[in-house]
């Protein structure tokens, strides 16, 4: 075993700036470190003439880092998905403490509901797409703020 803690989660998006300043108003997130240009990514992914612009950005309470990446081709632009459930897709859950509020306020700010909001024994949850194309999920558990 190796020794190591989880120190980011990162989103793939095709629009940086609307994702950053989704996650700042929403969820009080603040941008730490900003690259735009980085060709070094080409070598650690494997294909020739990829680039990024990215930026790690902490939540109010600290803890893991959120990540936004945005690769761009030599050829043209990358395809955004349409769907956190295939494969290679992923998404990260915030737990809130009144989901309808949540629920309004990430709408509000330009986030688009996936299908509906479900319910389910433990509670509420939805998939949303965030401007810039990352998704998210929101999660209201039972007997927890």
């Amino acid at each position: 075993m190796i020794g190591a803690r989880l120190h980011h989660a990162s989103l793939s998006v095709a629009a940086l700036d609307p994702a950053v300043a989704f996650f700042e108003t929403v969820f009080g997130y603040a941008v730490e470190v900003r690259e735009d240009g980085m060709t070094d990514i080409a070598a650690m992914a494997g294909e020739a003439g990829l680039s990024c612009d990215f930026v790690q950005m902490r939540g109010p309470a600290g803890g893991v880092v959120l990540e936004l990446i945005c690769f761009h081709r030599a050829g043209g632009a990358m395809a955004a998905d349409a769907a956190p459930w295939r494969p290679g897709a992923g998404h990260v859950a915030f737990h809130v403490a009144d989901f309808d509020a949540a629920l309004s306020e990430c709408t509000g700010a330009g986030a688009e509901v996936i299908g509906a909001p479900i319910d389910w024994p433990g509670g509420r949850a939805a998939y949303l797409k965030v401007p810039g194309g990352a998704f998210i999920e929101i999660e209201w558990l039972k007997g927890q703020a």
